[in-house]
């Protein structure tokens, strides 16, 4: 929360680091296995929001190989219900890898408790969308951050809005006639100056779609800078904030490297390599191990890509 006054945003600040902040850090303990668990099938994208730093996105684009997934999907699996979500995407569109129905049903084959992505909904066709349904997908949450044409091809460039609105219309009617619950759906919406910011709008096109009583939801968040690949939002440079991700996240690219947030973009702070390594062997090493160190004294200096993020300030 930012205060108007700036006495007041400076005591809130000054109170965060110094009395709430302390007391939090004694309440952090990790679990010998990561609570949430990223799964990128690929980092390949069909769009190019603006607010998305794709353009300085260099690493090697990719989909997930299917034998490097179900050495993870076993492994997580083998922990029970020690993983409370997995996310089968990070800085990609999920729906780019055309096996990932193949994924989300060898998932719940294997006892996964939540199975969950974000997309676009661009590319949800019929065929892929009665395939997600019938594979169990827990949830999904649909990125649409335009009210009309206009805003939201200016802000999701690459993508239709008229296409995408189809696409998401069918989904829910292909849901109602299959007689499930699942998956449930979030639309989130961003705002920011490219779509004018028109939440009420929003609310009210997806009002008539979803199904409350099912959990159906939408959901408005707000910008963020991808631990400094974009800037919406001026930040104070002071640090206030522990974060929470190392002890809750694990985040695996599509190549099998790990990082510990779904911010870095472009897989700068590497701390591990599930092709030759056990999920909990990343995760209890010493490099999750020294970053949690780091984090718990606000010592976010090893670590660039943390200490350009405004999560922190």
């Amino acid at each position: 929360m930012r205060f108007q006054n700036p006495l007041l945003h400076r005591l809130s600040r000054w109170a965060k680091r110094w009395i709430y902040n302390p007391w939090y850090r004694t309440t952090l303990h990790a679990a010998d296995f990561p609570p949430e668990v990223w799964i990128e099938n690929t980092n390949i994208c069909n769009a190019r929001c603006l607010m998305c730093p794709r353009d300085k996105h260099t690493r090697p684009q990719g989909v997930m190989p299917l034998p490097l997934f179900e050495k993870i999907v076993a492994e997580i699996a083998a922990r029970g219900d020690a993983v409370r979500r997995v996310h089968l995407h990070n800085f990609g569109e999920p729906l780019v890898d055309k096996d990932l129905a193949q994924r989300v049903r060898l998932a719940k084959e294997k006892g996964l408790r939540h199975v969950y992505f974000v997309t676009n909904a661009s590319l949800l066709t019929e065929p892929l969308a009665k395939g997600l349904i019938a594979a169990g997908l827990d949830e999904m949450k649909i990125s649409f951050y335009g009210t009309d044409a206009e805003t939201y091809n200016r802000t999701m460039v690459g993508l239709d809005f008229e296409k995408t609105m189809a696409n998401v219309r069918a989904f829910f009617r292909l849901r109602k006639e299959a007689g499930t619950a699942k998956p449930r759906v979030v639309i989130q919406y961003l705002p920011q100056a490219s779509n004018a910011g028109r939440v009420s709008e929003f609310a009210a096109i997806f009002d008539g779609l979803i199904d409350r009583s099912l959990g159906d939801s939408t959901n408005v968040f707000s910008l963020h800078n991808f631990g400094g690949g974009r800037s919406p939002r001026e930040a104070a440079r002071v640090v206030c904030t522990v974060c929470d991700y190392p002890w809750r996240t694990m985040v695996i690219l599509h190549d099998g490297r790990v990082v510990p947030c779904c911010l870095d973009y472009d897989g700068k702070l590497v701390v591990g390599d599930v092709n030759r390594q056990t999920l909990a062997e990343v995760w209890n090493g010493p490099d999750y191990t020294a970053l949690r160190a780091d984090f718990k004294r606000l010592d976010y200096r090893p670590h660039p890509v943390c200490l350009g993020c405004d999560r922190i300030f």
